[in-house]
């Protein structure tokens, strides 16, 4: 038997989300442009607004 890839560095959990169809289009749209999966985007995004409210003062999320 082979055995598995280990995951590097990086620990996933896989989800369902459920996103209002245009949300859903304009970051598939994005994904493919980048040439990212849309999961990758999205964490991408939620760092970058993470960073932003830190800069800006705002504590929630």
């Amino acid at each position: 038997m082979k055995k598995r890839k280990e995951k590097t560095s990086k620990k996933y959990v896989r989800t369902t989300v459920s996103l209002p169809e245009d949300v859903w289009r304009e970051l598939r749209v994005e994904s493919i442009d980048k040439k990212i999966t849309m999961g990758d985007l999205i964490a991408k995004k939620i760092r970058e607004l993470k960073e932003l409210r830190k800069r800006v003062g705002f504590s929630s999320l």
